[in-house]
């Protein structure tokens, strides 16, 4: 009798699978090749997701499924030598580098709340990763057992490879057949993906084929398949279209606005004045007929039809007014307290107060952060959007920073108390209309210490504008940047903070916004002194929640309660005042970060195009609306869980949402946000209409 087993080995191999030496030891069969990666990279999926927490059993079969694929293509490559020592050397290398990516993924997520993508790295994201060294040791501390367990292959590879798996040399023809059945596989995966086609945000349909959802996709389908979609939107684009949204809740645009006069010597009533819509009147069916770009025809065809924002109570309340805006590293609502930061417990309580205020994490940190905080836009996954539109030269004529110049303000300058070039800081603040000026480029703060000082920086930097005639000034933080538990503000501040019941890092993370406070503190004493603090208006909000308190739940500890990290984690406040203001005005909206600048464009009596940015205008009359980077979203009504597939409705819900057509308009968002970057499309609309 034949034996077929051993038939078929030998026809696939071109090796004896016997040992020189001795008869009785048989190498591992032919076939035991094709195990290996697969159920390699298989472990470290699996062993990554625990350790982020984006384990789900029904996320298994779509990770194993595009896992396959790929693993035998990499399987092949380690079957072109007759010697089996040298096929072994080949995969233990292989899986070296695979096992090194996916822990630095691990830190890197663990650090910085994303991973790490490709772009990140050819822009500088090893920089941002050395600015953060004590995080990333406390980040490998934490995760070290996880980090040993992706090491696992490897270490078998090395100890018992030769025993378990044959490593043999395989012949063409095989390798071709080999190829063929990871195409197969392949193909069934796709056809999987395509029927699981809802309009979920959250759909396999949308996840593989939208902008890409760095996280989700990673829990989804694997981190081998997220990393392969950022390379393939880098290289190709996207071929993304808009869904239908035309039964989405929204608010019937208002034809009157009452305007309050309470207060006012007169004694006049209420009165009753017309109201306009937010717009530039723009001919957009001229331009999709001037254009053969399909993206721009979309984006003209979705502004058209888009419902804008509306003139109201607030409108032009701080027209001529000054502006400081101030982006506050991982700020939190946390950090006000009377007596630990007085000065931001005054401007919070004094001022605006947005009770249902967000601010969602997006995929790069602070410096997407700040695209959110100063365009209105949602940023561009798996790039770096600012840096994206220095290098491709995008307009952006509703930043505070044009429109400053296109107001006449006699000074627009911005601050930053960190390495100039970080993030290339320098360049688009330059590109959205401002002097800059940070350490290395005009900012001496007299010692190189991190994270540095934002009351030093206050204290240097005042004195640039606070005599002009006008002034539009921007802040960006750094003392609120982890780790917390001792660093320089911690030498400054810690006396403050020292017998409170607290993890250390958390009482840093205190310190480091009391340093915030001073800052705060010494800017609103030089604009009294100067006469200018009752026609200046001050809004502060953050880059991000503080995600290095997460190692050690301080959001937890500070909350009293463990914090939802769906929605409850991006709470946050928006401090927007002014020493005009009368009285505190409590507001219920539920906005975002996105919303802040259309909302300071209407205060400050800005004409500007509400139909053209992710964010509205808080009091503008459009349906409230929050998104969040995973595809969530919280409407006036109830708030719907991306990842769960779960719709809350609020107990003092108005109305009933329609989750599909929601869904469809936070898909859209981003979309249309990544089209208006890709494409320049507000050059393309309004030309220079900063000049």
């Amino acid at each position: 009798m034949i034996n077929t087993s051993t038939a078929t080995d030998s026809r696939l191999s071109d090796y004896s699978y016997y040992s020189s030496s001795s008869k009785s030891k048989k190498a591992p069969r032919a076939w035991t090749t094709f195990l290996y990666f697969p159920l390699a990279i298989f472990w470290m999926e699996i062993a990554l997701k625990f350790a982020l927490g984006l384990f789900t059993a029904d996320s298994l079969l779509y990770t194993a499924l595009f896992t396959v694929p790929f693993a035998l293509i990499l399987t092949v490559l380690c079957t072109f030598f007759k010697k089996r020592k040298i096929n072994r050397i080949i995969s233990a290398v292989i899986t070296a580098i695979l096992c090194i990516w996916y822990n630095t993924q691990m830190v890197y997520y663990n650090v910085f709340g994303t991973f790490l993508v490709i772009k990140s790295i050819t822009n500088g994201g090893t920089e941002q990763a050395f600015n953060s060294t004590d995080m990333i040791i406390s980040s490998i501390t934490s995760k070290l057992g996880f980090i040993l367990l992706v090491f696992v292959p490897l270490i078998v590879n090395i100890i018992f490879g030769g025993r378990l798996f044959a490593f043999t040399k395989i012949r063409l023809p095989f390798k071709g057949i080999v190829i063929i059945i990871a195409a197969a596989v392949y193909g069934i995966t796709l056809v999987c993906v395509n029927l699981d086609s809802s309009s979920s945000s959250s759909s396999s349909y949308n996840l593989y084929y939208g902008e890409l959802q760095q996280n989700a996709v990673c829990e989804r389908f694997g981190l081998f398949t997220m990393q392969r979609l950022d390379i393939s939107h880098l290289l190709f684009g996207y071929s993304s279209v808009l869904l239908d949204v035309s039964t989405a809740d929204e608010a019937a645009a208002p034809t009157t606005s009452a305007v309050s006069t309470e207060g006012n010597e007169s004694g006049e009533e209420d009165e009753t004045v017309e109201i306009k819509p937010q717009i530039i009147e723009t001919d957009f069916e001229a331009l999709s007929e001037s254009t053969d770009n399909d993206e721009l025809k979309t984006l003209y065809n979705y502004f058209s039809s888009a419902e804008p924002s509306y003139t109201n109570e607030y409108t032009g309340m701080f027209e001529g007014y000054n502006i400081i805006f101030i982006t506050a590293e991982s700020f939190s609502k946390y950090a006000i307290d009377e007596e630990l930061t007085p000065t931001l417990y005054k401007l919070y309580n004094e001022g605006f107060q947005f009770e249902n205020y967000y601010s969602p994490a997006w995929g790069v940190s602070t410096t997407d952060g700040e695209y959110a905080n100063l365009t209105g836009l949602i940023p561009k996954s798996g790039v770096w959007s600012f840096s994206q539109s220095v290098e491709d030269n995008i307009s952006f004529p509703f930043t505070l920073g044009e429109m400053s110049h296109t107001y006449s303000y006699s000074v627009v300058n911005a601050y930053h108390n960190h390495t100039y070039s970080y993030y290339d800081r320098d360049q688009y603040l330059t590109n959205i209309g401002y002097d800059y000026f940070a350490i290395g480029k005009g900012l001496d703060l007299g010692e190189n210490v991190w994270p540095n000082s934002d009351y030093k920086m206050m204290q240097k930097t005042v004195n640039d504008y606070i005599n002009a005639d006008s002034f539009s000034v921007y802040y960006m933080t750094v003392s609120g940047h982890g780790s917390y538990s001792y660093n320089t503000m911690s030498i400054r501040n810690w006396d403050a903070v020292e017998d409170l019941d607290y993890d250390d890092e958390v009482k840093g993370y205190l310190v480091a916004n009391i340093e915030l406070d001073k800052a705060m503190e010494y800017l609103l004493e030089r604009l009294e002194e100067a006469g200018k603090l009752d026609n200046t208006l001050i809004c502060m909000t953050d880059d991000h929640y503080p995600y290095a308190l997460d190692d050690v739940d301080g959001l937890d500890e500070l909350a009293g309660h463990e914090v939802d990290t769906t929605f409850e984690r991006y709470e946050n406040a928006w401090i927007l005042w002014s020493g005009s203001m009368a009285e505190p005005i409590k507001v219920d909206t539920y906005c975002s970060s996105l919303d802040v600048l259309p909302t300071l464009l209407n205060m400050l009596g800005f004409e500007y195009d509400s139909r053209t940015l992710s964010g509205t205008d808080v009091f503008g009359s459009k349906a409230p609306f929050v998104v969040f980077a995973d595809r969530s979203w919280i409407s006036q009504n109830g708030k719907y869980n991306a990842n769960t597939g779960t719709y809350t409705e609020f107990e003092d819900a108005e109305g009933e949402d329609d989750i599909e057509s929601l869904s469809n308009r936070c898909n859209n968002m981003f979309t249309v946000a990544r089209m208006i970057l890709d494409n320049d499309a507000y050059a393309q609309m309004y030309g220079s209409i900063t000049e």
